[in-house]
């Protein structure tokens, strides 16, 4: 007859299955352990970088926009309003890599409209108008999309990732700002157009494990 087994004591049993529950222990996931990852945290980080600075640079920039300085700013503020609301439907309707195309597109037409289209009164500012709404749309997205491209493990760190990276880019927005005219906003349209053409290449609708 066998005795009673002392707490405490390994078995053969334990031992094996100590091994099988290690053998099966899934791989930690990382940014560099899949291609797909790894291109859509670059990617991201460059459409928060151009979100933030452009967001940023516009509303320096605003003291310097011909016209009425109350009312550009009112214009802007309401856009923004707008964009916040109407981004979700968007994202909703046509997916994330449309969302962006269209919310920058706009951002860099509104940018090249202002750098090179004298106007004053209402026409500067249905350009303020775009500028600020398409950029206030993007940068709503990158919220909204970033929790679908990656893992639940990593989210939160490529949400970091991103926000650390994005800050650091939007301390060129005051500098830019007072760069002599048109520079300000061909700059605001070109990174548009690089970020527009970037969020082409964004890998979505990946079901992670």
């Amino acid at each position: 007859m066998h005795g009673p087994k002392r707490s405490g004591s390994l078995t053969l049993e334990d031992i094996k299955q100590a091994m099988v529950t290690e053998k099966t222990k899934p791989e930690k996931i990382t940014f560099c352990s899949n291609k797909i990852i790894l291109l859509n945290i670059i990617l991201m980080v460059i459409l928060w970088s151009v979100s933030s600075l452009d967001y940023y640079l516009i509303t320096f920039f605003m003291k310097y926009i011909p016209g009425n300085l109350f009312v550009n700013t009112s214009v802007s503020t309401t856009s923004e309003l707008i964009a916040y609301i109407f981004s979700g439907f968007v994202y909703n309707s046509v997916g994330g890599k449309k969302a962006f195309v269209i919310s920058f597109a706009i951002s860099a037409l509104g940018g090249f409209l202002i750098a090179f289209v004298p106007a004053t009164g209402l026409l500067i500012a249905s350009f303020v108008l775009l500028a600020k709404f398409g950029i206030s749309f993007a940068f709503n997205l990158v919220y909204l999309i970033t929790p679908t491209l990656f893992p639940v493990e990593i989210t939160a760190t490529a949400f970091g990732i991103c926000n650390v990276v994005a800050r650091f880019s939007t301390i060129l927005s005051p500098i830019l700002a007072e760069l002599p005219l048109p520079t300000p906003m061909v700059c605001y349209g070109l990174t548009s157009i690089a970020a527009m053409i970037s969020s082409m290449f964004i890998i979505t609708g990946i079901k992670y494990q």
